[in-house]
């Protein structure tokens, strides 16, 4: 699917991507400077790297995160090495590659995995084995499950935090919400439905094809809607597509568009009509602004020049970044390197204090041992495409979920708050 996307404007995002050695010094575990030489630490990730399409930016990025860490005396001497497999966006691929990596490979935890599927089949597989994920997930066995706990805050969350602002700033009565059709993709469109519902907004869902869908049709059919506002979902190619084809239907003067964090890429500016859509597209980003000057941002940018130059500068790298940094960060609390293995690094994350970083708009937490469901980020941004540059528009604003009581009970608890500090640059 997005082969000739990327042929296309791969060139573009090379020039983007590719920088000179970081400014500052790296910030990478131990710090030690030297190469850790013990036993490796098996690390896995299961991700939908083809099929209905590719998020392996995550992966990549943790991969990245972990190779310098590596460069910096690992994990009390032990290095970490990293297994990522593809689930094909099929689930039966989804369960079998997770049965390679804990069963096979043996590894202690899986981080990066970034999914349209594969929490579905495997979530309590995880549970059997005593074995934790910290990814990036769709369907609502990511966030609902005691095993897994994802860095994303979720297409539900991203979707209602989009639409909200529509009803909000843009003041959308009536909204469509549309996904590609897989399985789990509901969960997305019927938090918008019950989101509506609660703030009197009419949310009609319309459900494409994965495979291959006809663009023009599906923008003529969100408009015979007449709705005020839309929240479509796709990664950054496919949306570029739909954005092309809503171009020329003047989709822009007809409703206002809002998109997922996907969406928010250095590629699309490039990928579309940025002159058309200037100031009349807005996208709910789950992180910080690419381009934010915050002191982790900045690693995360320095740690990819360094050891991941061709990975996509985008949420999910970052949120693959944030997740290897907070599983680093638990595995060094165990002190003997020789009592490192899947039980207790287990147990190191579950416990490990809230990651406070500029990078999210709250610290992200597990939530201890008895933690059933998992929704750390869940405070969003708004940024729009304005003279061809990413442009922000609203920092850190709470997703208005009604399912999200569970969760905010729980940060009570653990006395979670938002970091209203967090620069928007």
């Amino acid at each position: 699917m997005k082969q000739s996307f990327l042929l296309f404007i791969g060139a573009l995002a090379l020039l983007v991507l590719v920088h000179t050695a970081p400014a500052f010094a790296l910030d990478c575990g131990e710090n030690t400077g030297q190469k850790a030489t013990g036993k490796p630490i098996p690390i896995g990730g299961v991700t939908s790297m083809s099929g209905i399409g590719s998020f392996k930016e995550a992966g990549d990025a943790a991969e990245a995160y972990f190779k310098c860490v590596n460069d910096n005396g690992g994990i009390h001497g032990r290095p970490i090495t990293y297994h990522a497999e593809d689930d094909q966006s099929q689930l039966d691929v989804a369960a079998q590659a997770a049965k390679k990596l804990v069963g096979d490979e043996g590894v202690y935890v899986l981080v990066g995995s970034t999914s349209f599927i594969e929490c579905i089949p495997n979530a309590n597989y995880y549970l059997k084995e005593g074995v934790l994920e910290i990814g990036l997930g769709i369907p609502s066995q990511c966030f609902r499950s005691k095993n897994i706990a994802e860095v994303n805050a979720g297409p539900r969350q991203r979707g209602i935090g989009g639409a909200d602002y529509a009803r909000r700033a843009l003041g959308a009565k009536t909204l469509v919400c549309s996904i590609p059709k897989f399985p789990g993709s509901d969960y997305s469109c019927n938090g918008l439905e019950e989101w509506g519902k609660k703030y009197g907004v009419k949310v009609t869902s319309i459900y494409s094809d994965p495979v291959s869908p006809d663009y023009n049709s599906l923008v003529l059919q969100f408009l015979s809607t007449n709705s005020d506002a839309i929240m479509v979902y796709g990664t950054d190619d496919t949306g570029a597509r739909i954005l092309d084809a809503a171009e020329q239907q003047d989709g822009a003067a007809k409703m206002k568009w809002t998109t997922p964090t996907s969406y928010y890429t250095v590629r699309i500016p490039k990928a579309i009509d940025a002159k058309y859509w200037n100031d009349r597209l807005w996208v709910n980003a789950e992180l910080a602004p690419l381009d934010s000057k915050g002191k982790d941002n900045q690693n995360w940018v320095a740690v990819m020049d360094a050891y991941g130059p061709k990975v996509l500068r985008d949420s999910f790298s970052q949120a693959g970044y944030v997740g290897a940094r907070y599983t680093v960060n638990a595995m060094l609390s165990i002190k003997n390197p020789d009592d490192i293995n899947r039980s207790t690094v287990t147990a190191a994350i579950q416990n490990a204090k809230p990651y406070e970083t500029d990078i999210l708009c709250q610290p992200w937490y597990w939530g201890g041992p008895d933690a059933t469901e998992h929704n750390a980020n869940h405070v969003t941004r708004t940024v729009t495409i304005h003279d061809g540059k990413w442009k922000n528009v609203e920092g850190c604003m709470p997703s208005n979920d009604p399912g999200l009581a569970g969760i905010e009970a729980l940060e009570k608890k653990l006395g979670i708050k938002i970091n209203d500090q967090v620069p928007l640059n």
